[in-house]
């Protein structure tokens, strides 16, 4: 379970827990990917400009980075945003530790 949050181009990204910055580093594809795990969750978090270094700790809506569109994303009909204007969002993922397996994001983001 992931979901894509579209705030636009430039949006501050906040993270949504407490915790460690745990990884930091573009993937296979070009995804710029944050970790940040605390005792219970590992969120990851694709596509940004990231401001935080590995091993640096963060608040819950501390700001960690800016929305982009770096990295593997499309437009509304499925061609790559690569060098275009367009597919600006952040991917996010949670996993739960203590149940083993991915959760909805929105469960973690409701106040």
């Amino acid at each position: 379970m992931a979901i894509d949050i579209a705030a636009g181009k430039g949006a501050i990204i906040y993270s949504p827990i407490h915790g460690k910055v745990s990884e930091l580093f573009i993937d296979g594809v070009g995804n710029p990917t944050l970790i940040i795990e605390n005792e219970v969750y590992r969120v990851t978090m694709l596509h940004g400009v990231y401001s935080v270094h590995k091993g640096e700790s963060v608040r819950a809506g501390e700001i960690v980075g800016t929305e982009s569109n770096l990295g593997n994303t499309t437009d509304m009909q499925g061609n790559s945003c690569r060098n275009r204007d367009c597919g600006y969002h952040t991917h996010l993922n949670v996993y739960d530790k203590q149940i083993g397996t991915n959760i909805n994001p929105l469960d973690l983001l409701e106040p």
